[in-house]
């Protein structure tokens, strides 16, 4: 059975089937093959058993701050804000790209959005300066995968809701790592800026350019503070924190920074509503795959093949990142986590792995799969934005990948630097 499932599942994505389509056929295919004789009506019970949770409220509602915080001139207030501390530096424009990306992570847990909001500024900018459009278009792509780890993130709401672990513990585990990322890709910045000549002109850090920067957009930065703070000291839910999120980003576009009017709520409802079907149906038809696949003791099975050949949980963590870093090429980051938690948790907490520390190492795996072909979101965004050849832009995003991988590497091995902030602040 999980033999023809698998193939009904990659032979639908080869012929371009959408992933929430092709999961949902996949595990009709699967139920036909199964000997339970289930009838097909499970599979609607399925999907509605999916997304009647509350905590998954928390999606549409980061959703539309995020979509809030892109109208009028939040984006450049926040990008003005970037360049204003990195801006100075050798490979100003791909530093100011990066930490714009770092910024906007806070706001809307969404790498697409991220990538297409620094996108639209900062590439025809780095063009513009001399930059090679590979390496323009490969910067803004990469720092766009920070968004899925530096909180909110949507697909930590994902793991936390299938994994039942607590959501807050996962948002603040991803800052060190979201930080140390965003850091990395800065690094292969300059280096990249020193060898081929970008930005040669150098300058310096300026305080008055600093203070007018961090007048213009201390309101838009004060969100993720209000999100992570709130979770943590408990005043309000990761759900409520969402919420209230909104709100807040309703209430400054509309009466602080006043370019956020009436007219543009049902273009942003509407964009809001349109992303979160798209995640939700894709969660939806994971839970149903998932579901036929515990049916069936895939976990079980798969726990007792990998213990029978190793109990050493450092082998163990190598395994599972290169099945999810292959995963990641080929399915969306929401989709994977709701068949791969359920299968791999069961594992990994039998050999003593924090299930919190899981959930960061699956997120931040995962993130690379917006930058890897043959379906890596970021990639296309961008490509679209620079008019570049894939094959140029996969040639130039190759070292990025590679720096991802080592500090993918490093988060697997040395636990302190997800979980040492949650073990200060407490559960």
């Amino acid at each position: 059975m999980l033999l023809a499932v698998s193939s009904i599942l990659f032979a639908l994505m080869f012929l371009g089937v959408p992933i929430a389509i092709a999961l949902s056929l996949a595990a009709v295919g699967g139920l036909t093959f199964s000997d339970a004789n289930l009838p097909l009506t499970v599979v609607v019970q399925r999907y509605f058993t999916a997304v009647d949770s509350f905590p998954l409220l928390a999606i549409p509602f980061f959703m539309l701050a995020g979509e809030l915080m892109m109208v009028g001139t939040m984006a450049q207030r926040i990008t003005n804000m970037a360049y204003a501390c990195v801006g100075w530096l050798r490979g100003g424009l791909a530093q100011v790209s990066t930490l714009a990306s770092m910024f906007f992570a806070g706001i809307s847990g969404s790498g697409a959005a991220d990538t297409a909001a620094v996108g639209k500024m900062m590439i025809p900018a780095m063009e513009k300066k001399g930059y090679d459009k590979g390496f323009a278009a490969s910067t803004v792509a990469t720092a766009g995968t920070i968004a899925v780890v530096i909180p909110p993130s949507i697909p930590m709401i994902v793991y936390g809701v299938t994994a039942g672990v607590s959501i807050g513990a996962l948002f603040t585990a991803g800052i060190i790592p979201g930080i140390l990322i965003g850091l990395s890709i800065m690094a292969l910045n300059y280096y990249t800026a020193r060898k081929k000549g970008y930005d040669t002109e150098g300058g310096k850090f300026e305080i008055i350019t600093f203070r007018k920067a961090l007048k213009e957009g201390i309101w838009a930065l004060f969100l993720p503070i209000i999100i992570i703070g709130g979770i943590r000291t408990g005043i309000f839910t990761p759900t409520e924190s969402a919420a209230i999120a909104a709100a807040y980003a309703l209430i400054i576009g509309m009466f602080v920074y006043k370019d956020l009017k009436i007219k543009h709520l049902p273009q942003v409802l509407l964009q809001a509503g349109i992303t979160t079907a798209m995640v939700i149906f894709i969660i939806a038809a994971a839970n149903v795959f998932g579901w036929l696949l515990t049916a069936e003791q895939v976990p079980q099975k798969l726990a007792a093949m990998i213990t029978n050949f190793t109990d050493n949980k450092y082998f163990i963590l190598l395994l599972i990142n290169m099945v999810l870093f292959v995963t990641g090429c080929f399915l969306n980051a929401s989709a994977a986590i709701t068949i791969l938690a359920p299968l791999f948790l069961p594992l990994v907490t039998g050999v003593g792995i924090d299930p919190v520390f899981f959930g960061l190492i699956m997120v931040v795996n995962l993130a690379l799969g917006l930058i890897t072909p043959p379906v890596g979101l970021d990639l296309f965004i961008v490509q679209g934005i620079a008019n570049i050849p894939l094959d140029q832009l996969i040639r130039a995003i190759l070292p990025f990948i590679l720096v991802l991988t080592i500090d993918l590497m490093l988060i697997t091995y040395i636990p302190q630097i997800s979980m040492w902030l949650p073990s200060v602040l407490g559960p």
